[in-house]
């Protein structure tokens, strides 16, 4: 297939826009090491993961021409000029998700955090900070598929479609059924092909903006709003749940009633402050009506519905005070000033009192059997990380390792980790029929392993070659990824530093 042809085929499957007219592109800054095209590539020899059987196929031959994998199995091309990776001893696993991210929220984030997540093994993102222009994502997009730069392929979540306290940002807090459909219609009508609610879209101006998302057949996936329950918002085709918390809470023989108390702190004076007050007052009631019968019929919904859920357990470190070595090699791409606004919020969280501690980590630990109870009954997870957020020590690429080892912490066996941060997410948003998998007639994205991802999920990080876009990216190419990842970190330091020297 032509490159040019191939471009346009993502183009129209992944985006609904079209680059305004006479835009001109951000400059392209050149990865550190530049992986040569491959036409044709053999994997020989190689020992490859089946993902939706959790099993082993061992001493295959993995083709691969044009970006595609055109054969797995025993037949290799003939002729002496193919390219050929030697497999024996190693395991082939489809290219990782992390299928919650925030790595496009300005050109210098990209800089840094996409080559992090080559460098991991992660070939696709599902990124949710989507409040730039569509068309400046689109350049982003194509110089990533053109390989002008070294990335992941990009699902946008879409806009956020929030409520605010004025009106001027969102849709109000008391945002009209009409409202809601209107504001999405216009998202939609604008090339979106994706939309994200927000906690705080009230209960009428929700249902507005899921009827123009069924209307538009565009996805919905996000948090569910905090005056709207959890079976209604996967009913009006909210087809995925960012975060854990309101599905605790949807396990709670007291849903109703604590949901209907929320609606109506946003509906009150003060509404922000009065609605952290009383989410934080409702986790006792949460806990002590945590209902297994009401989880296994979650569970049930969600699966009847294919709903997806992010739980990002990570983000919930932050608060339960677990933070990462600070000698973690990590830190290097993390622009000084990110690091600082990090410790900052270290230095101004509240104290915990020792019956405020022992609360969250029970809310935390219910959190985590919940998730682990979803697994078992074949709800469809998402490995996600929340890498770029506000939340600290999160890291582009790094996090999501972490991510699929806590799945496998809390009782997930690795296949159902593994395919937390492959076929789910591609199924999720709509990439089933070409990535997650190894197979014939899928796009080539692949991580070559030095250990067995089935025996320990740990071994996801033994990474030998990452194959994307046709590209083989070599142990020194990836090194060069991450070195190029800390060279955009300190450019951003020494950017911030001569503002500074100036004022």
């Amino acid at each position: 297939m032509k490159t040019q042809l191939f471009v346009g085929l993502l183009l129209g499957l992944s985006f609904c826009g079209h680059r305004a007219a006479g835009q001109r592109p951000d400059p392209v800054i050149p990865p550190a090491v530049a992986s040569p095209m491959v036409d044709e590539l053999v994997i020989s020899n190689v020992s490859v993961v089946n993902v939706d059987l959790g099993e082993i196929e061992p001493h295959q031959n993995v083709v691969m021409r044009d970006g595609f994998i055109v054969s797995v199995g025993k037949w290799v091309p003939a002729g002496r000029g193919v390219p050929t990776v030697d497999g024996k001893g190693k395991y082939l696993v489809p290219g990782l998700w992390d299928g919650h991210t925030h790595a496009l929220g300005s050109a210098a984030d990209e800089r840094m955090a996409l080559p992090l997540y080559v460098a991991h093994g992660i070939t696709s993102i599902r990124d949710v900070t989507t409040a730039r222009p569509l068309n400046d994502l689109l350049r982003t997009y194509v110089a990533l598929e053109t390989g002008q730069r070294a990335g992941p392929r990009i699902e946008l979540a879409g806009p956020v479609l929030d409520g605010s306290a004025d009106g001027h940002t969102g849709l109000g807090l008391n945002a009209s059924r009409a409202a809601g459909r209107a504001r999405a219609a216009g998202f939609i009508k604008a090339g979106w092909c994706s939309l994200q609610p927000g906690p705080l879209l009230s209960h009428d101006a929700f249902w507005g903006v899921a009827s123009a998302a069924q209307e538009g057949r565009v996805h919905l996936a996000g948090p569910v709003p905090e005056a709207v329950p959890v079976l209604a918002a996967i009913g009006a085709g909210q087809n995925g749940i960012d975060h854990p918390d309101k599905l605790l809470l949807a396990c709670s023989s007291r849903e109703a009633e604590l949901v209907e108390a929320r609606a109506q702190a946003l509906a009150g004076p003060r509404p922000l402050a009065t609605l952290q007050a009383r989410v934080k007052a409702q986790q006792p009631d949460i806990l002590a009506s945590f209902s297994p019968e009401r989880c296994a019929a979650l569970a049930q919904a969600l699966v009847q519905y294919r709903a997806f859920v992010v739980p990002a357990l990570g983000a919930e470190d932050f608060d339960l005070r677990r933070a990462p070595d600070p000698e973690d090699p990590r830190f290097r791409s993390v622009p000084a000033a990110v690091r600082q606004q990090w410790e900052r919020a270290a230095r101004v969280r509240p104290r915990l009192t020792d019956s405020r501690r022992a609360q969250l980590q029970a809310i935390d630990s219910l959190q985590r059997r919940m998730v682990a109870a979803f697994g078992r009954q074949g709800v469809r997870l998402v490995a996600g990380s929340d890498a770029g957020s506000a939340t600290p020590n999160l890291f582009h690429g790094g996090s999501l390792h972490d991510e699929l080892e806590r799945l496998v912490a809390i009782g997930l066996t690795p296949a159902e980790a593994l395919r937390a941060g492959t076929v789910n997410p591609a199924m999720a948003t709509g990439r089933g029929f070409d990535l997650g998998r190894i197979h014939a007639g899928y796009l080539a994205d692949a991580v070559l392993l030095n250990g067995n991802p089935l025996d320990d999920i740990h071994n996801l990080r033994l990474i030998q070659a990452v194959v994307l876009r046709g590209r083989l990216f070599d142990l020194p190419a990836l090194a060069g990824l991450v070195k190029e990842a800390e060279q955009a970190a300190a450019m951003e330091d020494a950017a911030a530093h001569a503002t500074a020297v100036v004022h």
